[in-house]
């Protein structure tokens, strides 16, 4: 996705790889080169001396920088035949992904810390129906609901409001109900059916 928008310029590279490089762990001469290389991204021609010429790097120093590139998995350099000749070209394919996986562990984060909200929310009106704190067992089912993404938070507090009054109120009789209420919502076959029945009926 991160290379689609930069291939279709809906994405600034160098202020990306500028404002990310600590988090991408790139040294100030990596972000020189690798923002030089995407100046000719379309070209692909990998060339230390044509790098050199537009930044104020020795080919010493470029050589070291590129190294360390190839080495973290930001660059990879390859022969290809062109009109008969090979030439070196460079791909930062690498580059791409570490930045997709920079951000995808931000996105997790902020959905681990949702969940956490929305679990304690959940726990606490638990305690409140049940009158006692939770059980180191019921607190992991409670939890894979929500890593698991098994119900929305939404149906959880629904049945926990409509349920919880009841007298035979508990964490199985209300994980029981979800998923009822999940198979309603998501029809599969009548033997399926019986069969899903029939657990529930023995637990």
């Amino acid at each position: 996705m991160i290379q689609k928008l930069y291939e279709d310029h809906f994405l600034e590279i160098d202020a990306l790889l500028t404002k990310e490089s600590k988090r991408l762990k790139l040294s100030p001469n990596e972000v020189v080169v690798l923002k030089t290389l995407f100046q000719n991204y379309k070209r692909r021609t990998f060339s230390i001396l044509s790098i050199s010429r537009k930044i104020e790097l020795s080919s010493n120093d470029i050589g070291k920088a590129v190294d360390k590139l190839i080495n973290k998995g930001f660059l990879n350099l390859n022969l290809e035949t062109r009109n008969e000749k090979e030439v070196e070209v460079f791909d930062l394919t690498g580059t791409f992904k570490k930045i997709t996986e920079l951000y995808e562990s931000d996105l997790e984060q902020i959905k681990q810390e949702k969940n956490e909200s929305k679990i304690s929310t959940t726990i606490e009106m638990l305690e409140q129906h049940l009158g006692k704190a939770l059980s180191s067992m019921e607190l992991e089912i409670i939890r894979s609901w929500y890593d698991e993404s098994l119900y929305t938070h939404e149906s959880i507090i629904s049945k926990i409001e409509e349920l919880g009054p009841s007298g035979r109120f508990s964490i199985k009789f209300l994980e029981r109900n979800l998923n009822r209420e999940k198979l309603k919502s998501n029809p599969i076959d009548e033997k399926a059916d019986q069969v899903i029945d029939a657990i529930f009926k023995a637990i």
